[in-house]
């Protein structure tokens, strides 16, 4: 093997290494790519930190790659994997967001599993997660006799699994929801991973002095114009590979002068680096994954929201703006015309309004579309998705 063959090995290795620790919050050392990581620990490190700002950590039994959210990535919310290979292998997007209530038990559960021991039991969990709320500041009341909060639990407690912070070593914790005595044989009964653990948070000490959601991702203020810079790089780059695309007229006039003078260079490297495929506009760059192994809301796609979302992108792209009468009246249409394929009455509005709004969370999700006072602004990407005009050579 040359000097050159080997060298392009070790590059094809760090990129699915780094794609890998972007698609999974943990990489258990039982995934093959693991030794992988463990081979390039260092240029990977330094890629991460160089281009994303992110930190990765590397252990003998996992490596963790903690990143800093988008605000698009934000609103889209955390998916919570669903019990059962069947339902996992369906599309991310497909499966349940972590409700609010959810986040909020998560982060209870996080503070009460530093202050437990190495093993716990689901009762018991969940007596200390009432315990830590009473003692927040304010006071947070949770019920445990209310069903819904004994599913967002549950929710919580499904994501630490796929995480790998607990390991269910008895008994199924969903049985919690249906309010299993605590002397029952069925009790969940779970072992800590501390070393996940610690590392779930991103910062534990400003997540204890935080008040609201933007404190927890606030960026500290740079204290030399070279740290400023940096962090310009690091969130460009970050929209890059996280967005479905960044829009220069969504940059602050200092990030657009920085993207002015770097674009090549960091369009470059998420090609070499991470594998995405960068379509350059005037309007802005998108990252496009083909394998959509790193995307959460892979589109087009054949569920028939994502059909009706296409089809919406078609007529949006030749408007500059769609009130949400014209988009119901569009949708109506559109139901009516694929009534027998979808399955879906457009003259139930119930169903109506479900597609509408499912549909256009999607688009506004996707970035194809913003949300003006009235209804929709499609924006450029949009474009992408209109039907094609075929056009014969010769003809006028």
């Amino acid at each position: 093997m040359t000097a050159s063959t080997t060298a392009l090995q070790a590059e094809e290795e760090r990129r699915i290494a780094l794609r890998a620790l972007l698609s999974e919050p943990f990489v258990g050392a039982e995934k093959p790519v693991f030794k992988v990581i463990r081979r390039h620990d260092a240029e990977l490190t330094r890629r991460c930190t160089e281009l994303l700002g992110y930190r990765l950590h590397v252990t003998a039994s996992f490596a963790r790659l903690v990143k800093t959210p988008t605000e698009r990535s934000l609103a889209r919310g955390i998916r919570v994997p669903p019990s059962g290979p069947s339902a996992r292998d369906r599309s991310k997007d497909e499966w349940p967001r972590l409700s609010d209530r959810g986040v909020v038990l998560l982060f209870l559960t996080l503070a009460a599993l530093e202050r437990g021991g190495q093993q716990t039991v689901i009762g018991e969990l969940a007596q200390d997660v009432a315990d830590t709320g009473a003692r927040a500041d304010p006071p947070l009341s949770v019920d445990f006799d209310n069903r819904s909060e004994r599913t967002a639990f549950g929710d919580a407690l499904e994501l630490l699994c796929h995480w790998g912070v607990l390991q269910l070593m008895h008994g199924r914790h969903g049985t919690f929801a249906n309010r299993i005595q605590e002397d029952d044989d069925s009790e969940a009964l779970f072992t800590i991973d501390r070393r996940r653990l610690a590392l779930v948070l991103k910062d534990p000490f400003a997540a204890l002095a935080a008040h609201t959601s933007e404190d927890l991702t606030r960026e500290p203020e740079a204290p030399t114009q070279e740290a400023r810079t940096r962090q310009i790089r690091h969130r460009l780059a970050r929209r890059l590979v996280e967005d479905p695309v960044l829009y220069l007229d969504e940059c602050t006039e200092e990030e657009r002068a920085y993207f002015a003078s770097q674009r090549s260079n960091l369009e470059r490297r998420v090609e070499d680096w991470i594998g995405l495929a960068v379509e350059r506009r005037a309007e802005g760059t998108a990252a496009l994954e083909a394998g959509r192994e790193l995307t959460d809301l892979p589109f087009p796609a054949g569920s028939t929201v994502k059909q009706l979302a296409l089809l919406l992108c078609d007529w949006l792209a030749g408007e500059r703006e769609a009130s949400w009468p014209e988009l119901r009246s569009a949708v109506r249409a559109l139901l009516a015309q694929h009534e027998r394929h979808w399955n879906r009455s457009p003259d139930d509005d119930e169903v109506l309004d479900t597609m509408l709004e499912q549909s256009t969370a999607l688009l506004v999700d996707l970035a194809l579309v913003a949300r003006s006072p009235t209804g929709l602004r499609a924006r450029p990407l949009c474009g992408r998705f209109r039907a094609p005009e075929i056009r014969v050579a010769g003809a006028v």
